[in-house]
């Protein structure tokens, strides 16, 4: 069977039926539907226009609005259980994505993220930004694999690509409201349609989301952790005043004052933590996850808000030139108990005010057999920082404000060249330069009388500059219509930094650096009613950046020498029959440090060392495999149900460099399900979702700077009922 190709010009404002999504038909050429074939899969992923995943040599896992939908999932967190080689742990506010392995728990001003999140081609720089409900999008791309050539500012580990649905000529509307246990409450709604036919459209998206807290603070003058309090708004506006222009406005606005989970005294694996934790009270709850004890109140406060312009000009049909400027603001204001006890030891407080603009201008075109991209990046970026960690058992108060300035550019040029109507050679650079300002003020004071400490106030002024090229060579062989194999050497970079609570003017660590050499297949068999995709990658990572905690308001950065990543993935997707989808994944990833002979043990102050060589990196599993299945039933007159069940195992993760049990999670399951009714006309929905079914205790993060050991629990059992009606 001949595969029908994917042209640009169709795909604009065309929703794709993407891998997870289980309910998906098939559509041939002529606009038949055949209920035993998988869907093709649309992505962008490469910027050279739109291909079907099984045409695309990089690893993707991609899912659609109905996927999102169909499972519960809500923000980046849910993805991590349907993604292979994905983690995403948080301190608080601050996200931590982890992809095969590479990763930062790095989250201050100062240091970049190692695997990053891009919202309709937009980098989002900072971890505090990246928390945010997905908001009518039409797809969601996980690129797993350093993307040094094409994307913003480079993605060293892989990146998100969370992209929004585009009005069009045809007028839609969804509204839609959940509710859940914990007295969970949330609308979202979407308006879509044409001001003018063919010349103008405009979108807008709103939500509301309130729940309680997943934690119950036990201690009566503290709060409860993980609530929700947020709601944000999107407004986009279309223009194609002529075939050839498109020129599309975005704005978006995100209020939240959710009280993020964040570290409680844990007991891991049930065994006794040594020295103990220092109140009774504390001591009530080890075991349960599902409680904390914390003293003082937490809170947070974030405003996250920004305007886009993209500009898509048809020169010729070989030659199509774009433009992409964006600004973005960041505030963060949060304080917390973070001793993780019952004891009035320690609050910190992190404020962070941040913006960015950004302008990307490329080429994309095809010349014969050569598809190519080319363009240029231009990052500016501030930051002000204010934080105080006040340890009230040490009457003191640790408080490093620093500003931070980053100006990047990039220059990248990407083409792939049909050697024959099998073979396809892909030769990539890119080019990037980067520099940063550090402007310290750190104080450290008497909290009883506000007095400096001796040597106190400090201010100091440092300066990077960071310069890297980053290419990429790949080649790729049609067997048949059904099976392609690929092979690639990329190289990733990230920028160096500064460590945001460092008193020593010399301070600074290098840019992490990573080849990555990577073969894998794409294929499909039985008539198309079976996919299985795979790939082994090889990476060699040099110079990690590794931060570690030692002490309240000190932490440690410092670049380990080299470190070593292998790993397998697998993924399949098969319809045995026309009513019943099931799939999967299975991957198994060996990220070990190569050679580290002076790690900081956290919670050591001076740093006490030692050797981390062989030590298995943060949040990477050995192995882990995901199972769903769906089955759907036309009901005729009377509309459609669907059932669903997924189940996702991991292995052991360590969450420090000493690898030790305490600072881990063993291994764990997470089983979710759903159940859903359609009406006949399609537009009314019912669906009842639980996640976590199982209720599992589980760890996403620890920390080894509270008084007693402590880490940050994944969500409980959840559950809830999303009634919808679209037009």
């Amino acid at each position: 069977m001949h595969k029908p190709k994917i042209h640009i010009a169709s795909l604009t404002g065309t929703t794709a039926i993407l891998l997870c999504s289980g309910a998906a038909h098939a559509t041939s050429a002529d606009g038949a539907t055949s209920g035993l074939q998988i869907t093709e899969i649309v992505v962008t992923a490469t910027k050279m226009g739109a291909t079907n995943l099984q045409d695309t040599p990089i690893a993707i896992t991609a899912f659609t609005a109905d996927a999102l939908d169909r499972t519960g999932m809500k923000d980046i967190r849910d993805l991590a259980g349907s993604t292979p080689n994905l983690v995403v742990a948080q301190n608080g506010p601050f996200s931590q994505i982890y992809i095969r392995g590479v990763g930062s728990n790095n989250v201050f001003a100062g240091s970049d993220p190692s695997s990053t999140l891009h919202v309709d081609g937009v980098y989002y720089a900072r971890p505090a930004a990246v928390f945010n409900n997905f908001l009518d999008v039409e797809r969601i791309e996980v690129l797993r694999g350093p993307q040094g050539t094409l994307y913003g500012r480079n993605s060293l580990g892989g990146t998100v690509n969370v992209i929004s649905r585009l009005p069009g000529n045809d007028f839609q509307a969804k509204f839609q409201t959940t509710v859940g246990n914990y007295d969970l409450l949330r609308g979202e709604g979407y308006v879509s349609g044409p001001i003018v036919e063919d010349k103008l459209a405009v979108s807008l998206s709103a939500m509301a989301s309130r729940r309680d807290g997943y934690f119950e603070n036990i201690v009566a003058s503290g709060n409860d952790r993980g609530t929700e309090d947020a709601w944000s708004a999107r407004l986009q506006i279309r223009a194609t005043p002529t075939d050839a222009l498109e020129m599309i406005l975005r704005a978006d606005y995100l209020k939240d004052e959710s009280v993020f989970a964040s570290n409680q005294a844990l007991l891991t694996e049930f065994r006794p933590v040594p020295g103990g934790p220092v109140d009774p009270v504390t001591q009530s709850i080890l075991g349960d996850w599902s409680k904390v004890a914390l003293d003082s109140p937490s809170t947070a406060d974030r405003s996250i808000r920004g305007v886009s312009g993209e500009i898509n000009y048809r020169i010729s049909d070989a030659l199509t030139i774009k433009s992409l400027t964006a600004y973005r603001e960041s505030e963060l204001d949060a304080l917390g108990d973070s001793d993780a006890t019952g004891v009035h030891r320690q609050d910190t407080l992190q404020r962070e005010n941040q913006d960015q603009f950004s302008e990307e201008i490329n080429l994309t075109g095809a010349l014969g057999r050569l598809n190519y991209v080319a363009g240029l990046y231009y990052f500016d970026e501030h930051i002000d920082t204010y934080a105080a960690v006040t340890a009230f058992n040490l009457d003191r108060v640790t408080n490093p404000s620093p500003s931070v300035d980053t100006k990047a550019w990039a220059g990248y040029a990407q083409g792939s060249y049909e050697l024959s109507e099998r073979f396809t050679a892909t030769v990539g650079v890119r080019y990037t330069d980067e520099k940063k300002e550090f402007d310290q003020s750190m104080n450290a004071y008497t909290l009883s009388t506000g007095v400096s400490l001796p040597t106190f106030p400090r201010r100091y002024l440092n300066e990077g500059r960071y310069k890297a090229w980053t290419p990429k060579v790949g080649l790729e062989f049609r067997v048949d219509d059904d099976l392609l194999l690929y092979t690639s050497a990329t190289r990733g970079f990230k920028s160096g930094g500064f460590n945001f609570s460092s008193i020593n003017v010399a301070q600074g660590f290098d840019p992490e650096m990573l080849w990555s050499y990577e073969i894998g297949f794409k294929s499909e068999f039985a008539d198309r009613r079976v996919r299985l995709n795979g790939s082994a990658f090889y990476y060699d990572y040099t110079d990690l950046q590794v931060q570690s905690f030692l002490m309240p308001g000190v932490i440690d950065i410092t670049n380990a020498s080299n470190a070593t990543v292998e790993g397998l993935e697998l993924e399949f997707l098969a319809r045995p029959f026309q009513s019943l989808d099931i799939g999967g994944a299975l991957t198994y990833l060996d990220a070990v440090y190569d050679d580290y002979p002076q790690a900081p043990i956290p919670g050591t102050a001076p740093a006490v060392t030692f050797d981390a060589s062989g030590a298995r990196l943060n949040s990477s599993p050995k192995w882990s495999y995901t199972l769903f299945g769906q089955y759907t039933a036309n009901l005729g007159d009377h509309g459609e149900i669907f059932l669903r069940g997924e189940y996702g195992w991991k292995d052991r993760q360590y969450f420090t460099v000493i690898n030790e049990d305490l600072h881990s999670m063993a291994g764990y399951d997470l089983i979710n399900a759903s159940i859903g009714y359609t009406s006949r006309d399609g537009h009314w929905q019912v669906v009842v979702y639980g996640r976590n079914l199982a209720d599992t205790q589980y760890l996403v993060s620890t920390g080894s700077f509270t008084a007693a050991p402590a880490g940050t629990p994944g969500d409980p059992r959840n559950y809830g009922v999303r009634l919808s009606y679209s037009y």
